[in-house]
């Protein structure tokens, strides 16, 4: 449990404060290489938004744990294919480059960053105690989250292929735009509230 534990420290230290050392130390933690780390990130993550969203989505109702349900099922299988259309759009305009690929670490690096979206749940909850609820709160959260995640992934990108800050984050958005032409994918606030619709029902 304490390696468990050293290794989850090392892998988020490596994304978000230091992405210049992730490809040469990430093969060395044996938690992150192992496909046990992004699906543990990605369940967590899937799991804060849909909390998060139903905390601001007031009233309560019994609809509200099959919301829960079905937006997690939702969140969870754009967390798992998200991050591999965006990073292989991204590592297509960096080979444009002249870059070598190396579309493994990106993915990797990608899928480690979803962790962000843990934190969507604890700010949706002060959102809430500071009366800004509602649907309209959850969609700009949201966005604002996407946005972070875009700029956590460009840094990921200038580490990884050695590339100008403005590339990196040049590349990031444009993977992030066409990424957003696949809206069953990524249209995270829809879905959610497609399912929501459903689950209102039962």
């Amino acid at each position: 449990m304490r390696d468990f534990f050293f290794d989850l420290v090392d892998v988020l230290e490596l994304v978000f404060l230091d992405p210049l050392r992730y490809s040469e130390e990430i093969q060395e933690i044996p938690f992150a290489v192992s496909p046990v780390s992004s699906w543990m990130f990605s369940i967590l993550s899937a799991l804060s938004l849909s909390v998060g969203m139903s905390i601001l989505s007031a009233p309560y109702t019994i609809s509200t744990l099959s919301f829960l349900l079905f937006g997690f099922i939702a969140n969870l299988f754009m967390f798992r294919f998200f991050p591999f259309f965006f990073s292989l759009v991204a590592d297509y305009y960096v080979q444009k480059k002249g870059r070598s690929q190396k579309l493994l670490f990106l993915l990797l690096f990608a899928r480690h960053s979803v962790v962000l979206f843990l934190l969507f749940a604890p700010v949706c909850i002060v959102f809430h105690a500071i009366g800004l609820s509602g649907l309209g709160s959850g969609f700009f959260l949201l966005l604002s989250f996407i946005v972070l995640y875009c700029l956590t992934v460009s840094r990921g990108l200038k580490s990884i292929y050695e590339l100008r800050n403005r590339d990196a984050l040049r590349f990031s958005f444009y993977a992030l735009g066409l990424t957003i032409l696949f809206p069953f994918l990524m249209n995270l606030y829809t879905a959610t509230s497609i399912f929501q619709s459903i689950s209102g029902g039962f």
